[in-house]
């Protein structure tokens, strides 16, 4: 397999191949929406660089880059021109679902995370009913998770 592209997990993301480079923008693209709120908290960096870092097989070095990367000046344009999402079915909605599941992994969905959520959205051509289809897939997976929780 050629290490410019990783093969991720094709039942949780439904998607088999994406070239390393994406998966580097896609993490910087979700710091700037998490820290659109001002702050990238240590449950949002860690479900970026843990979570979805194991799900999606990115390697120790391309962790570092997310970890150093500032997200208060990350331009969410010029991020999403770095890559063509376009060439991958779904990739926006998942960018989309991600970002919401990152800047909620403190338990709080801030109000400016939202917004920037919607204003990827846009730019990645996702319809606004699809975000807020995935905004309730969200909620609904936290309230899944709280009753396992009260269950055992």
């Amino acid at each position: 397999m050629s290490t410019d592209i990783f093969q991720i997990s094709p039942t949780f993301y439904g998607i088999t191949m994406i070239p390393k480079d994406s998966w580097r923008e896609y993490g910087y693209a979700l710091l700037t929406i998490a820290g659109s709120d001002g702050d990238v908290s240590d449950p949002e960096l860690e479900w970026l660089t843990i979570e979805c870092a194991q799900a999606v097989g990115v390697d120790e070095s391309m962790i570092a880059d997310w970890e150093e990367f500032d997200f208060e000046e990350g331009d969410l344009e010029e991020i999403f021109y770095n890559f063509n999402s376009s060439s991958f079915a779904n990739f926006n909605k998942l960018l989309i679902y991600d970002a919401i599941r990152m800047s909620s992994a403190d338990g709080d969905y801030a109000q400016d995370e939202r917004e920037q959520v919607h204003h990827a959205a846009q730019i990645l051509k996702v319809p606004m009913d699809s975000v807020m289809a995935i905004e309730a897939l969200v909620d609904l997976e936290h309230a899944a998770n709280k009753l396992r929780l009260t269950i055992f």
